[in-house]
């Protein structure tokens, strides 16, 4: 089961209490089924639980007796069933029940959508229809195919007026209203009622925060040991400049122990070169003796040049 059905799964088991969510959530799932609009009078879902819930959402709250039909598999023309499962369809009977249920309607959404629980219950509905949500673990998106642009701006209005951030683009011409940021996300389940939803998208904030924060460690312990094996790489070539032809008698005595241990240790930190001298010094007094060691071959550098 992918991460979207079961928040609608959990969401299907709510019956809403007072009449006035009754009529939003109704309303959010007949509208953005389009079972309001002209010329269309069916509604197809694969979820059977979300097909039966609009059959009697119309019936308990427009007086209309939808027929809820189980739809035959998909064939291709070789006879392969092409549909993995079954689909369902909600559909009104005739344009008498149509008019019934678009007049349940008649004071519109501003009436409707007067009450924060009557929004909750209102997005609630519109979610089972046409939105979708992504496993959190991939990423943190939830929209809703609203269809048409007035679609579109009642939803994003409703989000809006209960402090959800939502925004809108345009696919295919048709309007998606979409949640990208995880707050808005969890707010928007733990208002519509699915709080194991919300909770599971928490639970992987957690987990992809610290994944995150292990990921970043690793790469800046990374790019330390990078930077140490470049400067090592600089301080080695910079020591056999020195010692071409004469050794390490080339090198003034109080450096000479430090350039050897460099070349004999080229993977070492600063600190650890430090500690491994005959009489320790500080991480910065070897990395001066080195830095010394650097100016000395480009100074030979320098001198063969003029030469």
């Amino acid at each position: 089961m992918t991460y979207s059905s079961m928040a609608k799964s959990e969401l299907c088991r709510i019956r809403p209490e007072s009449a006035c969510c009754q009529l939003a959530e109704a309303y959010g799932l007949l509208l953005y089924a389009k079972l309001l609009s002209d010329g269309h009078n069916s509604y197809s879902t694969d979820n059977s639980a979300i097909a039966h819930l609009i059959g009697e959402t119309a019936a308990s709250v427009c007086g209309v007796y939808a027929d809820v039909l189980t739809l035959p598999k998909h064939k291709s023309s070789a006879g392969n069933t092409v549909s993995s499962g079954n689909r369902f369809a909600v559909r009104i009977p005739n344009a008498e029940q149509k008019k019934l249920m678009c007049a349940a309607f008649a004071g519109g959404n501003g009436s409707i959508l007067e009450k924060e629980c009557c929004i909750n219950a209102f997005l609630r509905g519109a979610f089972l229809v046409c939105g979708t949500v992504t496993d959190p673990m991939k990423d943190y998106h939830m929209e809703f195919l609203a269809g048409s642009e007035r679609r579109g701006d009642i939803l994003a209005g409703a989000m809006e007026r209960v402090g959800i951030r939502a925004h809108r683009l345009n696919r295919n011409e048709r309007c998606v209203v979409y949640v990208k940021d995880v707050d808005g996300i969890m707010e928007l389940m733990t208002r519509m009622g699915a709080p194991y939803a919300a909770g599971h998208v928490a639970q992987t904030r957690v987990v992809r925060d610290c994944r995150n924060n292990a990921n970043r460690r690793v790469n800046c312990d990374q790019a330390n040991i990078d930077r140490t094996l470049s400067a090592s790489e600089q301080q080695c070539a910079a020591i056999r400049k020195l010692i071409e032809g004469r050794g390490l008698e080339a090198i003034p005595p109080e450096l000479r122990e430090i350039a050897a241990l460099r070349l004999e240790n080229p993977d070492m930190s600063l600190r650890e070169l430090s500690e491994s001298l005959s009489e320790p010094i500080s991480r910065s007094g070897v990395n001066h003796r080195l830095k010394k060691l650097m100016e000395m071959a480009e100074e030979k550098k320098r001198k063969a040049k003029r030469n």
